[in-house]
């Protein structure tokens, strides 16, 4: 019995110690590594993607793209383009780069598949020699560790958050299990993720 709570709170430290150190790389390191992006490093071979599924990711990855940081925006998942489309025509300079610059990946449901669809596209747009990969906080950690071990083109990866800065306060619980959810998938991807 001694040794089963020892086991215990062994692992129930480990877990503790290892959410401990997901805060603060969510919200110290993270940010100060990678968060901030000079268009000055960057040359025009960038394609920018976003990764569907949390609120302003789109409009973070058309932002980024009409304003020059890249030159083709991918979005990869699982959405309606015509909507898309529709949300952006009434600025005719978003409109235009939708005809020339923006791609559509609808296969993938998940961040898994989000990584070979990219590859994929990667492979048809030999130019792009760098992404920007556009999520929300909590998920481009993982987004990045599973792009990086499954990604074969040999791509920089530069991580945007679709939102800077967050009002915790106001949503705190929503926020904890969102960070809570994805700490569990950062285990399950360092351990199985190969």
């Amino acid at each position: 019995m001694k040794s089963f709570k020892k086991i215990f709170s062994f692992f129930l430290f480990s877990f503790l110690a290892g959410f401990l150190w997901w805060i603060l790389l969510l919200f110290n390191t993270f940010p100060k590594k990678y968060y901030p992006i000079n268009p000055s490093h960057f040359s025009e071979n960038i394609g920018i993607v976003v990764l569907t599924g949390g609120k302003n990711r789109i409009e973070k990855g058309v932002d980024l793209l009409s304003k020059g940081y890249g030159v083709k925006l991918l979005i990869s998942g699982v959405f309606m383009p015509s909507e898309i489309e529709a949300k952006f025509s009434l600025e005719k300079e978003k409109s235009q780069l939708f005809r020339c610059c923006v791609f559509f990946d609808q296969r993938s449901k998940n961040t898994l598949e989000n990584a070979h669809e990219v590859d994929k596209w990667l492979k048809e747009n030999k130019d792009i020699k760098s992404i920007i990969l556009v999520s929300s906080y909590y998920h481009l950690p993982r987004g990045i560790m599973i792009f990086e071990k499954k990604i074969k083109s040999k791509v920089k990866i530069y991580p945007k958050p679709a939102f800077q800065n967050i009002n915790f306060r106001n949503q705190f619980f929503f926020h904890l299990r969102l960070i809570s959810s994805e700490y569990l998938k950062l285990i399950y991807t360092i351990i199985f993720i190969r």
